[in-house]
């Protein structure tokens, strides 16, 4: 699709990747191509109307919806040309050729020194069960591979995908003598037949789908399955996932209009400037082509993400490739360009010495050091409670396989969510706004799946707490979590608790009544205190210590321009006798050189903030 009609004067220069404010009308219409501008208070507006929408009138009164393009050189691209179109279907020909490439290019020329790292086990690694994709047109089209009993041949790809409410074949305990016998590909959904039709094509003959490999109606087999969800992933071929679909009925392949895919060509002319022909693309690509699709917003699909060594993902309008390396879609085959990468691009590229110093640097600079591969887990556990869980038992088990490879990098001991070495540090988390990531409010389980100092008691967006070793004011004694699974603490639990001593705040708390939207905010003061003190408690639920006696364990502390803040917990006390604590929110206070309200001071000695030295430590118990 082509426009030549020219564009304002501009006296700017226009860099390689030049980013414009692109603003269109939301209005269905017919497929047009209308080109147009207006100058309004000395902002460019540029009006583009393409593809399936588009008006007639363009009028002052005309609501205009704003959307970020980038405009780049079409030289520099190598399908914008002429004789070539992109197909109207993402089961084309040309789409499953360039998976192939991709695949060629990145895999079996080893091009990517990351994602073809020698295995570590001197034998490949096969999952408990298969599905075997057999020779066409030689009796049944399937069959589930026992791998014990049989050793597979060549490598196995995986299928991420979201089941929704729709009733297809899963593999039970009296369905599994048949299915190793054999079975048709017309027995599944939409989504599982696609998935092979592209594994055979991508040269693989084994399939693992979770419905098809774990035996569904047994406990033992789903937990057992479960804690090598890791693995599985890890050692796969390539993750195909289907990122766009809601159901195991939609497939994986789409209807698209190729002009989308694309992107609008146009000779723009600027005065001064060589003329040229660009290519006009929506800014954000990534975000909703993948990062948004409904597909990554189940909490499981982190790890299956993280693990796999590249996904190939089949989304709304195109195809796109990840990998440790390069992120990339139809519309940029060879790699996404600096500009349409953000920080949830390269979401395989999570490497714990580089993002890790990358990530501790972007925080204060009294962070203690050698902590690059707590800061990365953080930054996974951000990621994971943005998702959506259907079972909420599942909240550390869908977490395990990273938990597994996390803990293996760091050496340390996994305690619900949170690791050993920084537990002070870890107990600082937070939920932001007080809400999960789809809005609601966020919500303690109603059945036991965690301590509560561990975010996976709840269902919220969190924030974790930052690592750190240096500025801890607690000394913790013990911790322990006691698995359902024995030996097996990454995944459920059945209890855990910490002992540990510190700091209580003396005196009651006191919560002013908030305003309706300041409820995950509270205000807290001691008994000693003027209300205008700056000290606040984040509740984990909102309006659940509202009427409760609530005390602070001062944690930590860290250095402000003009001030000291130190971080705790907010606790409800649960058995006096026995001192035992649970949580309840996060505590922060802020104290400055003329205020003296918290029991911290300065030590010249250390040259850095300590608890007063009347301040009473006392042993408790979170639970």
């Amino acid at each position: 699709m082509l426009l030549s009609e020219g564009m304002p004067n501009h006296n700017n220069n226009v860099s390689h990747e030049a980013i414009l404010s692109i603003n269109y009308l939301l209005q269905r219409g017919r497929d047009s191509t209308v080109f147009g501008y207006k100058d309004i208070s000395a902002e460019l507006y540029l009006l583009i109307f393409s593809f399936d929408f588009g008006v007639d009138n363009f009028t002052d009164d005309t609501t205009i919806s704003k959307k970020v393009f980038i405009v780049e050189p079409v030289q520099d691209l190598l399908r914008c040309t002429a004789d070539f179109t992109f197909p109207s279907h993402t089961a084309s020909e040309t789409c499953l050729t360039l998976a192939q490439d991709w695949i060629a290019r990145w895999v079996t020329l080893r091009q990517h020194t990351k994602c073809n790292v020698p295995p570590k086990r001197p034998e490949p690694y096969y999952p408990t069960r298969l599905v075997e994709i057999l020779v066409p047109g030689k009796g049944e089209d399937l069959r589930l591979c026992l791998t014990r009993e049989e050793v597979p041949t060549g490598p196995y790809m995986t299928l991420s995908h979201r089941w929704g409410a729709a009733s297809f074949l899963k593999l039970s305990l009296s369905k599994l003598p048949d299915l190793v016998k054999g079975f048709s590909i017309a027995e599944l959904p939409q989504t599982f037949q696609d998935a092979i039709i592209v594994a055979r094509r991508l040269g693989c003959k084994y399939l693992w789908i979770d419905s098809l490999c774990i035996i569904q109606d047994s406990t033992d087999d789903w937990l057992h399955e479960a804690g090598l969800m890791g693995e599985v992933y890890a050692n796969s071929y390539c993750n195909i996932a289907a990122t766009w679909n809601s159901s195991s009925d939609d497939g994986l392949f789409t209807k698209r209009n190729g002009s989308e895919v694309e992107g609008i060509i146009v000779h723009p002319k600027w005065a001064g400037l060589k003329s040229a022909t660009f290519r006009v693309v929506e800014f954000g690509l990534w975000e909703s082509l993948v990062t948004s699709a409904g597909l990554n917003k189940r909490a499981w699909v982190v790890q299956e993400r993280l693990l796999a060594p590249r996904v190939l993902h089949f989304g709304r309008t195109q195809l796109a490739w990840e990998c440790h390396e390069v992120d990339a879609c139809e519309t940029y085959p060879t790699s996404l360009p600096i500009a349409q990468q953000s920080t949830e691009t390269i979401h395989k590229g999570l490497d714990p010495e580089t993002d890790g110093k990358t990530l501790q640097s972007m925080g204060d600079s009294e962070s203690s050091p050698n902590l690059h591969t707590y800061h990365v887990w953080n930054k996974i556990v951000a990621a994971y409670t943005a998702g959506e869980l259907t079972v909420a038992s599942d909240k550390l088990v869908a977490l395990s396989g990273l938990a597994k490879t996390m803990q293996t990098l760091l050496q340390d001991d996994y305690l619900a969510g949170l690791w050993k070495r920084t537990l002070a540090s870890d107990l600082l988390w937070k939920v932001n706004g007080g809400k999960q990531a789809n809005g609601l409010l966020s919500t303690r389980a109603a059945q036991y799946r965690a301590p509560t100092w561990s975010w996976a008691a709840l269902d919220g967006h969190i924030k974790p707490g930052r690592p750190d070793i240096s500025r801890i004011l607690i000394a913790i004694e013990e911790a322990v979590t006691d698995p359902v699974v024995p030996g097996n603490s990454l995944g459920q639990l059945m209890s855990g608790w910490i002992r540990l001593r510190g700091v209580l705040l003396p005196g009651s708390v006191r919560l002013e009544e908030p305003s309706a939207s300041q409820r995950d905010k509270l205000k807290v003061c001691f008994a000693a205190e003027k209300d205008t003190t700056d000290h606040w408690i984040f509740p984990d639920i909102q309006d659940e210590i509202l009427d409760e006696a609530v005390v602070c364990l001062i944690v930590s502390t860290v250095n402000r321009y003009s001030g000291t803040l130190v971080q705790g917990l907010a606790l409800i006390c649960t058995d006096a006798v026995k001192a035992t604590y649970r949580r309840v929110g996060l505590f922060e206070g802020f104290q400055t050189s003329s205020g003296q309200d918290l029991p911290i001071q300065y030590s010249r000695s250390t040259r850095r903030i300590e608890l007063s030295k009347d301040a009473e430590m006392k042993t408790i118990i979170l639970i």
